[in-house]
């Protein structure tokens, strides 16, 4: 993403906090430690030590997080992943 791209505003007020089941490249997502299927999701902010250094962290490329319900394990993706409708 270039530096005047389309970039994700962070709005807590509108972030979905309810567990999902998600997908990725057409396979259902699961906990590695306890396979869980059920997930909250969240956008990580991905700073860089030269963008920090230039006051420029808004700049930065997102990661999509999801959190499992059961045991916690946060698994992390560089891709938005799709929530399987339930």
């Amino acid at each position: 993403m270039g530096l005047f791209g389309k970039k994700q505003i962070f709005d807590s007020t509108k972030e979905d906090t309810a567990p999902h089941v998600f997908r990725m490249e057409g396979k259902t997502i699961s906990c590695s430690h306890c396979g869980n299927l059920h997930f909250v999701q969240k956008a990580i902010l991905l700073n860089t030590t030269g963008m920090t250094f230039f006051s420029l962290d808004w700049a930065n490329r997102t990661a999509a997080t999801l959190s499992c319900t059961q045991c916690g394990q946060i698994l992390w993706f560089l891709q938005q992943p799709e929530v399987v409708a339930e």
